[in-house]
């Protein structure tokens, strides 16, 4: 066994069996970042903890396991376009699992250039060419191409995903290609029913109306009369479609805000789409509109869409991670504030202003304290008189903070601030056991007394043998492999063993 010096204790008969994933999950927050490199391949659930380095990111793309592929599929959000590229790289041959991926990139994977599609389109291998075709924004040319490939997988995936682009002498083709596989989707596909008509809607019974128009869609004169009907999931429904700009207008002013949210999107004139987005309450989830972010990379886009009277379109280009200096400074101001949140936790050159009012008021603020613009040298230790007790927890970060004042805020009845100070190394170590005697003894005081006690278990100052005692102990062994104090080597170490390790 490797030597360790004084945490050989820690490996020394050890059981791993039954703590295995609280040493794995507890690490996947360790600092090093080879640690957090190992652990990306054995921890999917890491994909949901926020945005990770591009290591990180690179160890879990490249797991063979598609499980773990699916889960980062699924959770991780702000990944490059070079990325989902190499996570979708060996799609497996299950028509089910290609459907999911398919299904998650278009939804979620940036939308590439036209040159991206071209090349893409023209590679030697069918893989890559097949991969075209589920990603957003893809050109109809590159359809078209594509349902002549020279592979019987790639013309297949053209019916699937991109049977309408692929043109009417595409489509024939493909209904007569020369293998059964091709042609058995391109029948599946010219066999959908047609639109559905105003006399075939009014024959149906009102509860099969909605499924019926998801399966056939609704021909341009039924569109209209629901544009209108009193049903109001029928003129949501109807609101969804390319409209005349009279009845765009009037659901723009429908008094249902779900069907005025439907009308908050691309292809709706500015005023139109402003209209129907006032008054509707600005913590909707449509508030996050992926057209918008297309554009994030357009000034000329984002200076339009940025004096928007619509908040969602406000919001949605307060996501970009660049911004032009006026454009930024003009929604730093902005009335709403999840325009302003939005700025603070996606900006590169958030305004320190907006950064120390989300510290203040923010529960969970770790992220803003990292950020490079925050202005720490504004944080006071006299703010832990404060009755805010996400105004004193700042009190700990401030330059002129002292070990007694973490000792006083690790007493605070409140546990944002309880927490971080007991987690915090200037704890004096009198305090850390008393404070460790306390909460390990009163196993009876609930939710507060197990997160002092967790947070006593994080801190960096333990004694290295009361550490290894916590991570044999099943019941601390998650929280204690949370502790940064733990040496890269060990932590190493206790991967491969858990890694190793059944339950």
């Amino acid at each position: 066994m490797p030597e360790f010096g004084e945490w050989n204790g820690l490996f020394e008969g050890v059981d791993v069996t039954g703590m295995r994933w609280a040493w794995l999950s507890g690490l996947s927050r360790h600092p090093a970042l080879d640690v957090r490199v190992r652990l990306a391949p054995l921890m999917p659930y890491m994909a949901m903890d926020g945005r990770h380095p591009p290591e990180v990111v690179e160890a879990a793309v490249a797991c063979p396991d598609w499980r773990v592929r699916r889960y980062w599929v699924e959770n991780q959000r702000g990944m490059s376009l070079a990325q989902w590229e190499r996570l979708i790289r060996d799609e497996p041959s299950l028509d089910w699992q290609r459907t999911f991926m398919a299904h998650h990139t278009g939804q979620h994977a940036p939308r590439p250039t036209a040159e991206w599609f071209a090349r893409r389109a023209a590679d030697p291998d069918p893989r890559v060419r097949l991969r075209t075709l589920w990603f957003r924004g893809r050109p109809g040319e590159v359809a078209v191409a594509l349902a002549a490939d020279p592979d019987p997988q790639v013309r297949r995936e053209v019916c699937l995903h991109a049977w309408h682009e692929a043109g009417e002498a595409g489509r024939a083709a493909l209904l007569a290609d020369p293998d059964p596989q091709v042609r058995e989707a391109a029948r599946e596909m010219a066999e959908d029913e047609p639109p559905l008509s105003s006399a075939e809607f009014a024959a149906l019974d009102a509860e099969d109306r909605l499924d019926e128009l998801a399966e056939r869609g609704a021909e341009e004169e039924l569109l209209r009369h629901l544009a209108v009907h009193p049903d109001p999931g029928l003129r949501r429904y109807a609101a969804r479609a390319q409209l005349d700009p009279e009845l765009l207008a009037a659901l723009a002013a429908d008094p249902e805000e779900d069907v005025r949210a439907e009308i908050v999107r691309e292809d709706v004139p500015d005023a139109v789409r402003d209209r129907a987005a006032q008054g509707l309450p600005p913590d909707r989830k449509f508030w996050h509109l992926k057209w918008v972010e297309d554009l994030h990379d357009d000034p000329a886009a984002m200076r339009r869409l940025a004096t928007s009277a619509s908040v969602p379109v406000r919001r949605s280009v307060a996501r970009a991670r660049t911004l032009p200096p006026d454009i930024l400074a003009l929604l730093a101001r902005d009335p709403d504030s999840g325009v302003r949140t939005a700025i603070t936790a996606h900006n590169e050159a958030a305004p320190p202003e907006l950064l120390l009012e989300a510290a203040r008021t923010w529960h969970h603020h770790e992220e803003v304290l990292r950020h490079p613009n925050f202005p720490s040298d504004r944080l006071r230790a006299a703010w832990a008189d404060d009755p805010e007790p996400t105004v004193r927890r700042l009190a700990l970060h401030a330059a002129d903070c002292t070990p007694e004042l973490v000792e006083r805020l690790a007493d605070d009845p409140d546990r944002l601030v309880h927490a971080p100070a007991a987690a915090d190394p200037r704890l004096p170590a009198a305090a850390l056991r008393r404070l460790l005697e306390t909460a390990g003894s009163d196993v009876s005081a609930g939710f507060e007394t197990d997160g002092l006690r967790r947070a006593l278990t994080r801190n960096p100052a333990l004694p290295v043998p009361v550490l290894i005692g916590l991570l044999r102990d099943r019941g601390q062994a998650q929280a204690a492999a949370a502790n940064p104090a733990i040496p890269a080597a060990v932590a190493l170490r206790m991967i491969d063993l858990a890694a190793a390790a059944r339950e």
